[in-house]
């Protein structure tokens, strides 16, 4: 490839010797009838000056590749140390580059900003949010009006819409708050079980589950929240009266259903930000972000995540325990 380059880069210098030669040696060979003999040692020797130049002037051409090949590779560059020959076409390219690289700083740190200003600003947004949607939850919970299970379920909803806000935001941000410690499965399946018991009741679920302790090491709330979102989309495909299986060994926790399944043509783009597939955009129930934000967390916590599914016949997701961080499995 370098060779090829640099014959290119060469090719009109290298006709213009050859052209020249063959003028020179041609013409008085061919007037004045010189013998051959006389002709070939100068012209041997002009042909071994010629390549000895090109050899080396290739292997500066290569030099010079190298160096620039390994800024690239090394992330990072400087373009004042990089071929520092008196070429003032060079030194043009290269204030070029430095403009380039000024203004590509001054995009990068604009975008910055307005990243983390629109960061404050939702961040703000949640919390403030918060308050109203707790004052309805009091309400609903201290009134007895007409479907107040409904009505308790679509809060909740609209709970778990804006705690994806929140998630979305922290997972993205440079200073997202991981922290490692020892932890139940059990407990924090528990936990969201509790969170998610309305929508259960409401929609008549049946839940096959048994406890064994697998204790890991993970982040709590990002584990939690990774849970929740596969959980959720469970309830949310399954029909009424329906089940949902949930299964724990030491090497990884099962979230089954026999919801309306994924088509098979979807499941290789289920965790792409923003895809909803066939299914939400016939309910419209799906934002496109909660595999998205599970998969991204997962991969930040060094866990895996597979899911299988037939259209009518549900749906199974695993999340794949990393072997080094199970501490230890005991079966009650």
């Amino acid at each position: 490839m370098i060779i090829t380059s640099y014959l290119r880069r060469n090719l009109s210098l290298l006709a213009t010797i050859c052209i020249v030669f063959a003028i020179m040696i041609g013409i008085p060979f061919y007037l004045y009838e010189i013998e051959k003999e006389i002709i070939l040692y100068p012209g041997g020797l002009s042909i071994a000056i010629v390549i000895i130049y090109f050899s080396f002037d290739y292997i500066k051409y290569k030099k010079r590749y190298n160096q620039i090949q390994y800024y690239i590779n090394n992330g990072g560059i400087d373009i004042n140390k990089i071929d520092k020959q008196n070429d003032i076409i060079i030194s043009k390219y290269k204030q070029i580059i430095n403009l380039l690289q000024k203004e590509n700083t001054k995009i990068i740190d604009s975008n910055k900003k307005e990243q983390e200003e629109i960061i404050d600003y939702y961040t703000m947004w949640v919390h403030q949010i918060k308050t109203p949607i707790a004052a309805l939850n009091f309400l609903v919970e201290n009134s007895e009006i007409e479907n107040k299970r409904q009505l308790e379920v679509e809060l909740f909803k609209i709970e778990q819409y804006v705690e994806m806000v929140l998630s979305y935001l922290r997972l993205d941000s440079e200073y997202n708050d991981f922290v490692a410690e020892k932890l139940k499965i059990d407990e924090i399946i528990k936990t969201v079980l509790k969170k998610y018991s309305t929508i259960f009741i409401e929609k008549k679920i049946t839940l096959e589950y048994e406890k064994t302790d697998v204790i890991i090491i993970s982040d709590k709330k990002w584990l939690e929240f990774c849970i929740e979102q596969i959980l959720s989309n469970a309830l949310k495909y399954s029909k009424n009266n329906g089940k949902i299986k949930i299964e724990l060994t030491e090497n990884a926790l099962t979230i089954e259903d026999r919801g309306i399944g994924i088509k098979k043509d979807n499941l290789p783009r289920i965790f792409e930000k923003g895809f909803t597939g066939f299914n939400g955009r016939r309910n419209r129930k799906s934002s496109g972000l909660g595999l998205y934000l599970t998969k991204k967390a997962l991969d930040k916590l060094g866990q895996a995540i597979h899911i299988s599914s037939e259209i009518n016949n549900g749906t199974k997701v695993e999340i794949i325990f990393d072997k080094r961080s199970v501490v230890k499995r005991v079966d009650n």
